[in-house]
């Protein structure tokens, strides 16, 4: 489980955010400036959806939840085609995955965790790694907007404003001596969101994107027979 979070962090910390100071018109503010006004538009959020695919370690993750600052979260996440539904409910956490997701996810555990579960819903430990994190906000923007204490050497540059889902936003590079070149799109318009980050060189590449800003959006918990507790079976 934990490789889908990593996967999504490999992304999003690729094209960090840092702090800098501001100017008259927003395109004509460093890339720096635009960026910290991006990281300031993003921590202020109560809602997003995160949607997109990712490379790491020779797997393609694809994830599209919707997730807020109260614990909620619906949607999926996938692994080679292979997918599970997620939904979360005031900090509790569930998910459904297919039969092939057990297969590539759980090893020689697989058949016999299938024989078990069948298609009810599993219970995410509190703490856990993995599907738990897209259900926490804060933790999930934490981990794609890298902290700008960290002392890097990755430098920025602007690129073309670009149409983006029918918004005006402007490409912001990030060349890092590690992880290599991504780029960032940041709205023009205030709130300046990110609205998408892509990478295509270095170890992992992919491309997500963020939309659905502060929208409302329905999560049901799934009933108490319907969900199975993994931990409790096997203490």
């Amino acid at each position: 489980m934990t490789r889908i979070g990593l996967a999504v962090a490999s992304v999003g910390l690729a094209t960090a955010l840092t702090a800098c100071g501001g100017s008259d018109s927003f395109t004509d503010q460093s890339a720096e400036d635009i960026a910290n006004a991006s990281k300031d538009a993003m921590g202020d959020l109560k809602a997003v959806k995160v949607a997109g695919s990712v490379t790491t370690s020779g797997q393609q993750v694809d994830i599209d939840v919707q997730t807020n600052a109260e614990g909620d979260c619906v949607g999926s996440i996938g692994i080679d085609g292979a997918s599970a539904e997620i939904v979360g409910v005031e900090g509790s956490t569930w998910f459904r995955p297919s039969q092939e997701f057990w297969e590539k996810s759980a090893g020689e555990a697989a058949e016999q965790i299938i024989t078990l579960v069948g298609d009810k819903w599993v219970v995410v430990p509190e703490g856990e790694d993995g599907f738990g994190q897209f259900c926490d906000l804060d933790e999930l923007l934490d981990q794609m907007l890298k902290d700008d204490d960290e002392d890097d050497k990755a430098t920025f540059s602007k690129g073309d404003t670009e149409d983006i889902d029918g918004d005006e936003a402007i490409a912001i590079d990030q060349e890092d001596p590690e992880d290599g070149t991504s780029t960032g799109y940041v709205l023009v318009d205030e709130p300046h969101y990110l609205v998408k980050i892509e990478k295509t060189d270095g170890d992992d590449s992919g491309s997500v994107t963020f939309s659905e800003f502060d929208e409302d959006f329905d999560a049901e918990a799934p009933a108490e027979e319907d969900t199975i507790d993994l931990d409790n079976l096997s203490s």
